[in-house]
């Protein structure tokens, strides 16, 4: 009823139905009537919480002044970054807030308070951007289920003043953050270690851990989950027993506990699950409950707390194996659980990461012990003792820098599989198909659930239709073009962030790599591990600065450039940095690249590779000619058609993102243009598109498309036909567009 109703999916009411019929077919009213009450009673929740995020998502940012309650270990510091969760003390709203400081005695004194502050500011106040490319993180979706719907963009910090410690809940906050302190004290990555499994914080920087882990299929190990609130009772009953303490004072302990730990812990999905689940068990006497009515009631809790929870991946996760280990049949060995609970969970897997590792089904098995009997109590002891005895702590750090080889050795052994994302009705075939082999495991079962995925992958990997992506990646270019069958994949520009010199003290310690997040995201959902062909246009940082990494995420045969860029040192540094094999061309129109869907009209002779020497690409996809100009100028657009007078184009990627130095009327005219394709970024310094090339597109009766409006623009096509999807509908970012486009 939840999903449902946050979510409304004909499948999942189908689903909803069916259920709801096999409850009415036990024919046992008073089941019946508490099924009914239950889901009436989350299904207002859901409903509601719905409702309330509508009526508080601005549709417009506002400048305001606001004083903003503040916890320290909601302070994220990113060289002169600054970004926090706070509450708004007038309207008792959550907030998203970020902070660019402008000198370092302002950062000093953020980083300084230990305690709970209230903070004097005033900025501007706006909705949250959603995921404008398919199969992006939704950063919107995310902060909503911990009931944040609108950002805060701090311009001054007018007051910063620490407040006194009140109140349990702030006590754990505070305990929170000097834990995490502490840890990062600690020698790496035993700090690390100590900061995802006690205290849940992701802060620590050890990417070539996390990149294995994800690769493996154990991240869930590296989160505070159920197995944590086990080993930590465990241990208390341990330590209690020592101090000859009564098993109901232990039990007292714990219950009161572990609410405390939930808060210090972060208060993630698994974690909520875990300790409701403890506490019902630590409470079986009282309550007369056993596990399996526990997991109940911790679903039915963190639905009415978060009515999203089963559309996480952590949610899903952590309550369907949790469900699976109280039912599965005890006479199944270990070995044969773990590959059962394996293959439960890659449907979710795949819908997600899209990839996943054959070593995956069977790690678990050899790691959840060794976290439980080594890992897990060593890092304890350690976070324990280093303050006071150091050496041990260096030695589990010794211990835990050879593991970290052996998981990165693993990680790279060959059985990682690019499936891709499964659509949603073959995701929820593969997941019933698999609940049905679990329920008695058969040869015959095996065979039919392997078929399927079979089907699925090829379904994925050979479509029989062919797409153009005019990728959101903000202001640059980035295109992706599928064939049919993905015969071949073509990807103009990677796009890039220009980077300003920055003082020392302001540099980020981490950058965000906005490639990752889209281009490279969307050719991993559509099973895609190499592209057969990358085009520079020229040498701007905004269309080639992520090259670095789509070489490293992709295979990648061969780049071409404009003649003349091949040699730029630039260029080579990019290269050089992934180690790129592949074959480089420098082509002219009269020097083509073999057996290619594109057809380079521009240009003409080696030049420098600046923007009146853009590669100008034309090619037929699904009924229209389209034409991709990169930054060329309107000279160098105007004798592009004066050497090819029959050139066409329905389609025109604008020259320049839309700049009044591209785009001449001529050009467009003799063109044919239909369709004008428009790759910029909000809020871009350099007020791009023109409010002079927009107007000249309209009076042209041109259909102006701009990914600061739709986000990702896709033109699928199946033989000489085709059609437009665009990931948002353009409502929802209008408050973000120049007068040009929003009129």
């Amino acid at each position: 009823m939840a999903t449902v109703i946050t979510f409304p999916r004909p499948l999942l009411l189908l689903l909803t139905l069916w259920m709801l019929v096999r409850i009415i077919s036990l024919a046992q009213p008073r089941i019946l009537l508490a099924t009914l009450l239950v889901a009436s009673m989350i299904a207002g929740v859901a409903a509601f919480n719905h409702q309330w995020a509508v009526r508080q998502r601005l549709t417009q940012a506002a400048e305001v002044r606001q004083t903003l309650l503040v916890m320290p270990a909601e302070v994220h510091v990113n060289g002169n970054l600054v970004t926090m969760t706070a509450v708004d003390q007038r309207s008792r709203a959550r907030e998203n807030v970020m902070v660019r400081v402008r000198q370092p005695a302002e950062l000093q004194r953020i980083e300084a308070v230990d305690r709970p502050a209230l903070w004097q500011v005033a900025g501007t106040l706006q909705p949250l951007l959603p995921a404008t490319n398919d199969q992006q993180f939704d950063r919107r979706f995310y902060y909503q289920q911990h009931h944040i719907y609108n950002e805060l963009r701090v311009k001054e910090v007018q007051d910063l003043r620490p407040q006194p410690v009140r109140g349990w809940r702030a006590g754990c906050h505070v305990l929170r953050y000097r834990l995490i302190a502490y840890f990062k004290t600690m020698p790496q990555p035993l700090g690390g270690y100590c900061q995802q499994l006690l205290v849940g914080d992701h802060g620590s920087d050890n990417p070539d851990l996390t990149q294995s882990v994800k690769r493996l299929g154990i991240i869930h190990l590296f989160c505070i989950s159920g197995m944590h609130i086990i080993l930590l009772t465990n241990l208390t009953r341990l330590l209690g027993g020592y101090l000859w303490l009564e098993r109901e004072q232990l039990d007292w302990i714990l219950i009161i506990g572990l609410p405390l730990y939930l808060i210090i812990g972060g208060g993630s999905a698994s974690l909520i699950r875990a300790v409701i689940m403890a506490e019902v068990t630590l409470g079986h006497r009282l309550l007369k409950m056993d596990a399996l009515d526990g997991w109940a009631i911790s679903l039915i809790a963190g639905l009415l707390w978060n009515p999203y929870l089963l559309f996480t991946l952590g949610g899903q996760l952590s309550y369907l194996l949790s469900l699976l280990l109280q039912v599965m049949a005890e006479r199944e060995g270990e070995l044969k659980r773990c590959w059962l609970l394996g293959l439960l969970s890659l449907p979710a897997i795949l819908n997600r990461t899209f990839e996943f590792h054959l070593l995956s089904l069977v790690a678990s098995y050899v790691m959840i012990p060794l976290f439980s009997i080594v890992i897990f109590p060593l890092v304890i002891i350690s976070a324990a003792s280093y303050w006071l005895l150091p050496l041990p702590g260096e030695l589990v750090n010794t211990f835990l820098c050879i593991f970290q080889r052996i998981l990165h050795w693993l990680a790279a052994l060959p059985g990682e599989i690019n499936f891709g994302k499964p659509p949603e009705s073959f995701a929820l075939l593969l997941f019933l198909a698999t609940l049905w082999l679990v329920q008695r495991p058969r040869p015959a079962r095996y065979v039919v659930l392997f078929s399927l995925y079979a089907c699925c992958f090829l379904q994925i990997h050979f479509p029989p239709f062919g797409e153009v992506v005019f990728t959101d990646i903000g202001q640059g270019d980035s295109i992706i073009i599928r064939t049919p069958f993905n015969r071949q994949v073509l990807l103009i520009d990677t796009g890039g962030k220009v980077q300003f010199e920055q003082p020392r003290w302001a540099q980020v310690t981490s950058h965000e790599d906005f490639a990752q997040k889209t281009s490279i995201n969307y050719l991993k959902s559509c099973g895609l591990s190499r592209i057969d062909t990358v085009y520079l246009s020229h040498h701007d940082a905004d269309h080639i600065g992520y090259l670095p990494s789509v070489l490293e995420a992709m295979t990648v045969k061969q780049i071409v450039v404009p003649a003349g860029m091949e040699n730029q040192p630039a260029l080579q540094k990019r290269l050089a940095a992934q180690q790129y094999q592949g074959q480089l061309l420098g082509v002219t129109d009269r020097a083509q690249p073999p057996n290619q869907q594109l057809r380079v009209v521009h240009p003409f002779a080696p030049g420098a590779a600046k923007n009146e020497d853009s590669l100008v690409l034309a090619g037929r996809f699904g009924g229209q000619d389209f034409l991709f100009t990169g930054d060329l100028d309107r000279a160098g657009e105007l004798a592009v058609v004066a050497r090819y007078p029959g050139l066409r184009a329905t389609v025109l990627k604008l020259g320049h993102h839309g700049s009044k130095t591209a785009s001449d009327p001529r050009f467009l005219r003799h063109l044919g243009v239909k369709t004008a394709i428009i790759s910029a970024g909000r809020f871009n310094r350099y007020h791009h598109p023109s409010d002079e090339v927009v107007a000249a597109l309209k009076q042209a009766r041109i259909s102006p498309l701009s990914t600061q409006q739709y986000g990702m623009i896709k033109y699928h096509y199946y033989g000489s036909h085709g059609y437009w999807q665009t990931t948002v509908k353009g409502d929802e970012l209008r408050w973000t567009l120049p007068n040009s486009l929003n009129n």
